[in-house]
């Protein structure tokens, strides 16, 4: 070949191309059916997708509130998956019909709300125990302060006075102590009831087919093989006039 011809090459695989412009829409609507109907018919098995998202609130227990430890509590849960976010727990199950992921979902997640209830009451139980140990503990430190300051008041020799205010102080300490503990556990009760557990809602919707992805994706890759082939088929014309002359 010239040098001349050399700088037209370019242009005559344009020509090429352009002569042969109806392969640009052939192939792509072939590769573009293809792929969007091959992930159509694999998602087409689980046409249904269910979601339900659980209200933690103030239950912080591992086991209840770690994506792995909650998967452990459904061994039997096929196409479940759980992800777990700021207080809240989303799970998303797919199946073949509306009832079959309805019937999954509301076992999960009523199980899971029941596992959260009694895991929250029985932390209010614990903590009410709590409080009623340090409120009788007040009653007990306020009667002793009542009984130190009437000793106080009678006629006491010097290191019997001495005592009495040494356990006077040390009584008075304590009770402040167990007083601002009471404040604080009963203030942290009332907050805690607020954050009870619950389902937020639940939803089962006919599953994503990605059809128009797909099919995007085919368009993308039937242009760059229709390219690729109209290259090859130039190519091979060439060498093969050139073998004939």
């Amino acid at each position: 070949m010239s040098e001349d011809k050399k700088r037209f090459v370019l242009y005559e695989y344009l020509m090429y191309f352009w002569k042969r412009k109806h392969y640009f829409l052939i192939v792509p609507i072939i590769t573009m059916l293809l792929a969007g109907g091959a992930v159509y018919f694999l998602k087409k098995d689980m046409p249904y997708t269910g979601q339900a998202v659980v209200y933690t609130g103030g239950v912080t227990s591992p086991d209840l509130t770690r994506e792995n430890n909650i998967a452990a509590r459904f061994p039997d849960e096929e196409n479940l998956e759980i992800f777990v976010s700021s207080k809240q727990v989303k799970f998303t199950k797919i199946g073949n019909t509306v009832k079959e992921v309805e019937q999954s979902l509301n076992r999960v997640t009523e199980k899971y709300e029941d596992d959260l209830i009694e895991n929250f009451e029985g932390r209010i139980k614990a903590s009410e125990v709590y409080l009623k140990s340090l409120d009788t503990r007040v009653t007990v430190l306020q009667k002793a302060i009542a009984s130190y300051n009437q000793e106080l008041e009678k006629g006491l020799a010097q290191d019997q006075y001495e005592d009495f205010t040494a356990l006077l102080i040390e009584t008075e300490k304590e009770l402040s102590e167990a007083d601002a503990t009471a404040h604080r556990m009963r203030s942290d009760i009332e907050f805690f009831k607020k954050e009870e557990p619950k389902i937020l809602f639940e939803n089962v919707t006919q599953s994503k087919t990605y059809f128009k992805e797909g099919a995007a994706i085919g368009l993308i890759l039937g242009l760059v093989l229709t390219v690729l082939l109209l290259a090859l088929m130039k190519y091979l014309s060439e060498g093969r006039r050139y073998y004939n002359d």
